[in-house]
């Protein structure tokens, strides 16, 4: 088997997704904007704990409520569901309203997620709502707006876009830069 292909310039290539769609009308979509510490605490093993100083808050991710423009697909590859836009700029969405981390479902939290998700575009195009379509290549990395650490006590779901959005793409590090790819 041939090795896979290597990225040129600053962009990497972006494998095709799984589904892609297009809404004839604007749908309902939470935009992630960063990440909130949340509830759960873990310690050094990855097992759950109480706060001290031998442990660490798990993340919960913050969206913003927004809804798809003239020419956005949703497209569902690794990783999730993000929105291609009409500029073709890729982001991370979810279809569902996020929810609060909780001990008992903190390690299965992002599989919850997903399959919500997943039902939701099902019931979507059992409506009408979402159409089927040949996803398009973003010209660039999805955004990371997930690395964005807000307070503690921010919001889970905002209704405004935020005055501060990052945006960037998230192009990869090169090797022996000292930072990983996370």
């Amino acid at each position: 088997m041939a090795p896979p292909p290597k990225p040129r310039g600053r962009g990497a290539i972006q494998p095709r997704p799984s589904r892609a769609f297009e809404a004839p009308a604007a749908i309902e979509l939470f935009r992630v904007i960063g990440r909130r510490p949340s509830a759960v605490w873990v310690d050094n093993s990855g097992a759950l704990a109480s706060a001290g100083p031998n442990s660490q808050r798990l993340r919960e991710p913050v969206c913003w409520r927004t809804r798809t423009n003239a020419g956005d697909q949703i497209q569902e590859r690794v990783g999730g569901f993000f929105v291609v836009t009409a500029s073709d700029s890729c982001h991370p969405i979810l279809l569902c309203p996020p929810e609060p981390l909780q001990p008992d479902t903190a390690f299965v939290h992002a599989q919850a997620a997903q399959a919500r998700d997943v039902a939701r575009v099902a019931e979507l195009v059992a409506e009408g709502k979402l159409i089927e379509v040949v996803g398009r290549r973003p010209k660039t990395p999805p955004s990371r707006p997930g690395d964005t650490l807000l307070p503690e006590d921010h919001p889970l779901i905002v209704e405004q876009r935020p005055d501060v959005l990052d945006e960037t793409p998230a192009f990869p590090r090169r090797a022996g830069s000292g930072r990983s790819w996370s």
